[in-house]
């Protein structure tokens, strides 16, 4: 004769073990999970910055070796003068390329969360606002072209440059894993926690130059 199943309800105290159980793998996965959308976001970041490079290379060959001036604050609706981000828009298409997720919670939500590197045009020009000149860069695999914009630019500022700042290493990142991604002039994205001399420099012609040279 078959047997009856035993259809009996968990008890109170076999439902607590259970929630208790899932509370503490819920508790063990959320550090993983958490670091896994992060490494996501920094993989996106150093796709956008690898798209951001091909589009300067390609504004520059329609321009005569320059890239796009960088100026004051200005809004991305200007168009005296227009956004060097703006500039770059028939290059890369979408506006979204301009925007790092993580950067924008940082720093003022601004949707534009990578910076002209034209500290060497800057300094060349006398303290000048100036165009980067893409063929007096000697040392194209360190020049520090772009990167995430490290510093609190004001939100309708849709003109970041390192000119009168140094907009990647002056503050610890508190964002990609506490560190950086970089667009080097040859297009090359790596990320780094500090300024490196011997890979890096603000120069268009000497090594390992930081960003307050001369």
């Amino acid at each position: 004769m078959r047997q009856p199943r035993d259809t009996r309800a968990f008890t109170l105290l076999e439902l607590l073990v259970v929630m208790g159980i899932v509370a503490v793998l819920a508790a063990l996965l959320s550090p993983l999970l958490s670091r896994a959308k992060k490494m996501s976001e920094t993989a996106k970041c150093t796709e956008q910055l690898r798209q951001m490079g091909l589009a300067m290379t390609a504004y520059a060959e329609d321009h005569a070796e320059f890239l796009p001036a960088a100026h004051t604050v200005v809004q991305w609706t200007s168009t005296n003068p227009v956004a060097w981000t703006r500039a770059l828009l028939p290059y890369f298409q979408t506006k979204k390329l301009l925007t790092c997720p993580e950067f924008q919670r940082l720093h003022n939500r601004s949707s534009f969360n990578y910076f002209m590197g034209s500290r060497a045009a800057f300094v060349e020009a006398g303290g000048q606002a100036a165009s980067v000149q893409l063929s007096k860069i000697r040392l194209a695999s360190q020049y520090i072209l772009s990167g995430d914009t490290n510093f609190p630019f004001p939100q309708e500022d849709a003109d970041p440059d390192n000119y009168t700042q140094d907009t990647l290493f002056s503050a610890e990142s508190t964002g990609h894993c506490r560190k950086l991604n970089v667009l080097f002039a040859d297009g090359h994205v790596s990320s780094h926690r500090h300024f490196d001399p011997a890979s890096m420099t603000y120069s268009y012609e000497s090594p390992g130059m930081n960003w307050d040279f001369p």
